[in-house]
């Protein structure tokens, strides 16, 4: 009988190294899309979605023109791992005029008060959502990240997320944030 040889290793990895990489490789990957608009990102949001997403997904941070992320909000709870997130490679978005939704499994748009700017009329979010659609792929938009559903509509004009269920920021609230932001 023949003895089988070992099972191939990467490069002298240690073995925890490449439980990582198969780890990583066996996760499917989600799209987190944020405004690069100067109303920007909410700090909390953004924090706990990728916390959360980055458990059961490998992310892939896009912005319109792959501009880096104005976070608003940010306090000394959320200070210091804004700054750690900043230092990361995959802190520099990705630009979504070139993203090719195909790539994901899922999609993600934090609370992003930004998004009634650039993400709710994006022709190249409503290529994206259309295609997260028809593949009945998961989307989940928070709070202000709702608006950027708006630019999503068919070829006939009409909205993709006719006769879903949606929620999202109230107009009052929304008034009364932009009424703040004028003031301060």
């Amino acid at each position: 009988m023949r003895r089988q040889p070992p099972a191939p290793s990467f490069a002298g990895a240690p073995s925890a190294a490449c439980a990582a990489m198969s780890e990583r490789l066996s996760k499917p990957t989600c799209l987190i899309v944020a405004s690069a608009a100067a109303a920007g990102v909410s700090a909390d949001s953004f924090l706990h979605s990728f916390t959360l997403a980055s458990a059961a997904f490998n992310l892939q941070v896009a912005t319109p023109g792959g501009k880096p992320i104005d976070f608003v909000d940010v306090n000394e709870a959320n200070m210091r791992w804004i700054q750690d997130f900043r230092m990361k490679s995959y802190a520099n978005p990705a630009k979504l005029e070139s993203t090719d939704g195909a790539r994901y499994h899922a999609l993600l748009i934090p609370d992003c008060p930004g998004a009634m700017t650039d993400l709710a009329n994006s022709g190249y979010l409503a290529r994206i959502l259309q295609h997260f659609s028809c593949e009945n792929k998961p989307i989940c938009a928070i709070g202000h990240g709702v608006a950027a559903l708006c630019c999503a509509t068919n070829e006939d004009k009409s909205w993709v997320f006719e006769g879903y269920s949606l929620t999202g920021v109230s107009m009052n609230r929304t008034l009364l944030y932009r009424t703040l932001i004028l003031v301060s």
